[in-house]
Order: C-alpha cells, then structure tokens, then sequence
C-alpha cells in the first residue's frame, strides 16, 4: 500500500473508527445544534433570511474544521513525538513527503466527516433549501483549503516549538485571529486595516466568498480571487510544514 494512504488511514482510523476518537464528532454536533437553535429559536435572529443563517451555519462549519485540523496537526508531530511514536515513522523508508501527505490525509478525512455532519444542519436553518446547493460548494471548495492549511501550519508549530502543549496553545490563539471574520460582520471591516486583513486572511476568503455565493447570488466563476486565496494559503502552510519537520526530523534520527 502507498506510505501515504497507509498513514492517512491510521490517523483517520484513530479519530473516526474508535470511541474516544469519536467523541470530538459529539462535541462539534452539540455545538452546530446549540447554533441552530440559537439562530431559529431567537426571537431577533429568527428575523434573519435564509441565506444569512445558511451562510452563517457554514462559516461556523469550517472554523470548527479548522480547530479540528489545527489539533491534529500538533498531535501529529509534538504529540507523538512526546510519546514515542514519531521517531519509528521517521526512521521508516517512507519518503519524507509521503509521511507528510499521508498526516494531511488524516485530517482531510475528519474535515470530510465535518462536511457531512454539517449538511443536515445547513438544511435544517435553510427552511427552502434554496441556499444550500451554493453553501455546501464554499464549504467543500473555500473551507477544504482552509482546514488543511491549519493543519499544516500546526504542524510546522508543533515541530519547531517540540512542545505540544505550546504548540497547541500558539495554534489556537493564531486560529482565533484568523477566524476573527467569522465573529465579525463586513461592517466592522471596512476600515483600512480591516480591508488589509481580509485581502490575506484565508478565513475572509472563504467567508467572503460564501457571503457572495450564498447571500448575494454570485456564481463560483466571479470568486477567483477568494479561490485563489485559499489555495495559496494551503501552498504556503504545506511547504512551511515540509520545511520544518525533515530539518528537525533528520536531527532527531541522528540523536
């Protein structure tokens, strides 16, 4: 079997085929569904369209996907080398790339099994359904790169720090800015460094590029820039991740 799809497998499998693996999917659950009685319960929210709380749902959906991959990025490098179980894998014949691309697959399954737990929930506040074509293609499209990338980068965190615990806490507070879109609305953007951030934020692209297709109509063909965006964040995170892990790999093995 390929060395990447052998690892994407077993770090998917420890996270979607065991009890404790699976309690994160009843935590993300108990939060989507706090979200969508919150927003089709309350009073004032209720007041808002379909596409707003559609729109809302999903930019919800891939902060939680990104906070699921930045964990599995730390847990993938300072995690397991603070139990033991990294050096093994490095000392393997595996290409250096394939390991990498194959903890990167690990994750994409969890932001797969986030996707698919999200959908029912985007269906259940669109009350027409009419938004959730477009929702569900951001998600895939804007929210896969998005996810990856975080945990790429907490990856290269988790390598460079060699402490999970401080990886894990430079992660979160990193995830926290980046994801300051999702708390707060266009309107509290527009000044000049606000418009600054979102032009390199790989969180503004999604949601703008959400904002765009789901609210206001637009089609994927006018959200190239946003697309864009996102991929290149992805780029940059997974040759930051590259970069950082076989230097420091390759000073473990020698210790």
């Amino acid at each position: 079997m390929n060395p990447a799809l052998a690892i994407a497998r077993r770090e998917g499998g420890e996270l979607l085929a065991s009890p404790r693996g699976l309690a994160w999917l009843l935590a993300a659950a108990c939060v989507l569904s706090g979200f969508a009685l919150l927003l089709v319960g309350s009073t004032e929210l209720g007041l808002l369209d379909n596409a707003q709380v559609v729109y809302d749902m999903a930019s919800l959906a891939i902060a939680l996907g990104a906070l699921v991959c930045a964990v599995m990025g730390v847990d993938a490098v300072a995690g397991e080398r603070e139990r033991g179980a990294l050096l093994p894998l490095l000392a393997t014949a595996a290409p250096r790339r394939a390991i990498l691309l194959g903890k990167l697959g690990g994750q994409a399954l969890a932001w797969a099994a986030m996707v698919a737990l999200a959908v029912p929930y985007l269906w259940a506040v669109g009350s027409t359904g009419q938004n959730l074509g477009a929702a569900v293609l951001g998600l895939v499209l804007f929210g896969t790169p998005v996810a990856l990338a975080a945990g790429a980068l907490a990856m290269a965190l988790g390598a460079r720090l060699r402490s999970a615990r401080a990886a894990l806490l430079v992660s979160l507070i990193t995830l926290l800015l980046l994801a300051s879109p999702v708390l707060l609305g266009p309107s509290l953007r527009q000044s000049a460094l606000g418009l600054g951030f979102d032009a390199a934020n790989p969180f503004s692209g999604a949601v703008n590029a959400l904002d765009a297709m789901v609210i206001d109509g637009q089609g994927l063909a006018t959200q190239g820039w946003h697309l864009a965006l996102v991929l290149a964040w992805l780029a940059v995170a997974y040759v930051t991740a590259l970069r950082s892990l076989w230097p420091w790999a390759g000073e473990e093995i020698v210790a």
